[in-house]
């Protein structure tokens, strides 16, 4: 049985860059319609068309499995090599909570993070 990681978060994209980045999404989305894994998971990305103020927000959020992951990183990379100035965070936590990854991207660059069990704070 496979393991699945709940993946949520965000892109800053200015608005200069936003018609690159969402056009790249798209591209792959159109890419891969026939592909049902890959396709459907490409369907996690979103977006307002409208600016709220002066930044942009792309948004992910699937129930994804590790494979999903390697296509998520890949997808963060492809949108990185736009030099866009993109900057955001995603968090993936497997579907037992032990697994966690976060995924920063500051100025189209990459970095993961990864923690074995959240500990509550309060």
């Amino acid at each position: 049985m496979a393991y699945f990681y709940s993946i949520r978060g965000w892109l800053e994209v200015e608005p200069d860059n936003f018609a690159s980045v969402t056009g790249l999404i798209q591209s792959l989305q159109a890419s891969y319609l026939k592909d049902t894994k890959i396709g459907l998971y490409l369907q996690g990305w979103c977006w307002n068309s409208q600016p709220v103020n002066w930044t942009q927000y792309v948004f992910y959020g699937a129930d994804i499995t590790e494979d999903g992951l390697e296509l998520f990183k890949d997808t963060l990379s492809k949108l990185i090599t736009l030099k866009g100035n993109l900057s955001g965070y995603f968090h993936a936590q497997g579907e037992d909570g032990e697994k966690n990854f976060v995924y920063r991207v500051v100025d189209d660059r990459l970095m993961m993070e990864t923690d074995s069990i959240l500990v509550a704070v309060t």
